[in-house]
């Protein structure tokens, strides 16, 4: 087959409703890896990539860039509450030119497998880690190769699905080619963002060294046995992997020196997990004495603890920790072990709050809390959202459990036919999805949410007039994006009370995704 281009797309979506339209669009770092990777391997193939929504290009305008760039190959993946945006594509590139290879991969099609390939126009899916993957698809698509040889993708043949074996995982994160940067449109990225002001997306590592149920990154990332979850058969062994201190650096020196990126955003789905790793890389980073350098971590308590003990944590946020971001989860170890975190307890999630409240006052303090989860009553989470104000974090994001595919809870809510919302699109953290095994509905837990979001609104209200004037401008920023995200579902629950009396169409006003004016 001759392949002379191949374009990756981030196809035109609608915007989550909490975040401003800067904050919305964050750099999706996979496609510079894959990217790369082809590039690296065959530089006689012309290489795109499109972000559309960053720039601002709807469904007529990416029509007319397609026919006119005419790829032999389009490549795009998204998780579950974008995979619709992804079938659009394919559908579109297909009317321009039936020829055209779509490969799809990513969170969602990785585990949805025989759905995606059933249902909808793609030629091919490359699941789970794709660098390797996509390299030897491409050499063998080119020199007319059997697909059956091709580890880690699935297509169909006659009309029957064919899953190949898996891929082994990468071993040595060095070994891929630094991400295609130079393909992106690196000053678009949240030029105005309260959250992530002119950010980068960047990792040190893959995968996790826990088990929670309700989690997709680290099986996704993690070491499989089972993978057919649309047959309830799902086996993961965690496993975690990082690049060395000296390859991270190199990555910050180019978004840095190169791209004037001062926001990392972190996208590592724990990122101290190895206290060597992250007392060398803080060195380097004060080494290199970087004029306003700014980072935004998902980390651990237990771990942020140990750093603590270690004068670890002192160093990163020296070096630029702004932004801490701990999945809190519960507030009860019961309640940990149910949904399979381990090594937290009440009392170190308080006291690593405290330190951070004492200590660094600089860094804004957040903290996530599930909701909404099957064994959840009412006095569960009214008592989570007392625990949120004992705390004293500055925002606490109570999130309704999605069990997005790939997780252990979604298995668990499918054989208990307890998953009652099937439109993958409201699987968007903001909209409950689950009945209860105690009686609650998601209407119910939907007015709960609410409840909970207005007890901490309400707890020692003067702390965000104080955040407003805070004297750390990143926590000036985020104050105001709160503020700002509160007066509006405060609006579009008023106005859901009047438009909708109340019924339950999948959520309120407040928590419906947002068509941007160029979507189309």
């Amino acid at each position: 087959m001759d392949i002379k281009k191949i374009i990756f797309v981030a196809p035109p979506r609608y915007l989550h409703p909490f975040f401003n339209e800067s904050d919305n669009f964050l750099l999706p770092l996979g496609l510079p890896y894959l990217a790369a990777a082809l590039r690296n391997k065959f530089p006689y193939i012309e290489i795109k990539i499109i972000d559309c929504p960053v720039l601002k290009i709807g469904w007529d305008s990416l029509s007319k860039i397609l026919l006119k760039e005419n790829p032999d190959v389009i490549a795009a993946g998204e998780k579950a509450m974008y995979y619709h945006e992804v079938i659009k594509l394919f559908r579109l590139a297909k009317n321009i030119k039936t020829s055209t290879i779509t490969i799809a991969g990513g969170h969602f099609f990785s585990w949805m497998t025989d759905y995606s390939l059933k249902n909808f126009p793609i030629d091919i899916i490359v699941r789970f880690e794709g660098e390797n993957t996509i390299v030897d698809l491409i050499k063998t698509m080119i020199e007319g190769g059997d697909l059956s040889s091709v580890k880690g993708i699935a297509y169909k043949i006659d009309d029957k699905i064919k899953k190949n074996s898996l891929r082994n995982l990468i071993d040595n994160l060095d070994d891929l080619p630094l991400p295609a940067f130079d393909l992106m449109p690196m000053d678009k990225y949240s030029p105005r963002g309260y959250l992530w002001p002119r950010s980068v997306t960047l990792e040190h590592s893959r995968g996790c060294i826990d088990r929670c149920n309700f989690c997709s990154l680290w099986t996704f990332w993690g070491k499989h046995i089972k993978t057919d979850i649309e047959d309830n058969q799902l086996e993961v062994i965690p496993r975690y992997r990082a690049k060395s201190v000296e390859r991270t650096l190199e990555e910050v020196d180019i978004v840095y020196k190169k791209y004037n990126r001062k926001y990392i955003y972190w996208v590592d789905p724990t990122f101290n997990v190895d206290p060597e790793w992250n007392e060398a890389f803080c060195d380097g980073l004060l080494k290199r004495k970087y004029k306003d350098l700014y980072w935004w971590a998902y980390i651990r308590a237990d771990f942020a603890l140990r750093d603590e003990r270690l004068g670890i944590l002192e160093k990163m946020v020296r070096a630029g920790l702004i932004h801490s971001l701990i999945g809190v989860e519960r507030c009860c170890s019961e309640d940990l072990n149910k949904i399979k975190k381990s090594n937290y307890t009440k009392e170190s999630i308080k006291e690593i709050f405290m330190i951070f409240k004492r200590k660094y006052p600089q860094v804004f303090r957040q903290g996530t809390f599930l909701t909404c989860l099957p064994f959840d009553t009412k006095a569960s989470m009214l008592n989570l959202a007392k625990y949120s104000t004992e705390l004293d974090i500055e925002d606490p994001a109570f999130i309704p459990i999605t069990p997005v595919p790939g997780t252990y809870l979604y298995q668990e809510a499918k054989i208990n036919n307890i998953l009652v919302e099937e439109d993958f699109s409201k699987f968007n953290w903001t909209i409950p999805v689950l009945d209860s095994y105690t009686g609650l509905t998601r209407l119910q837990f939907a007015r709960l949410c609410n409840t909970m979001n207005r007890i901490y609104m309400f707890f020692r209200p003067l702390r965000l007039v104080r955040g407003l004037f805070s004297p750390y401008k990143h926590k000036r920023g985020v104050y105001w994006w709160c503020i700002t995200a509160t007066l509006k579902m405060k609006l579009f629950d008023f106005l859901n009370i009047i438009i909708s009396k109340n019924e339950y169409k999948g959520g309120t006003l407040a928590t419906y995704m947002k068509k941007p004016k160029w979507y189309d």
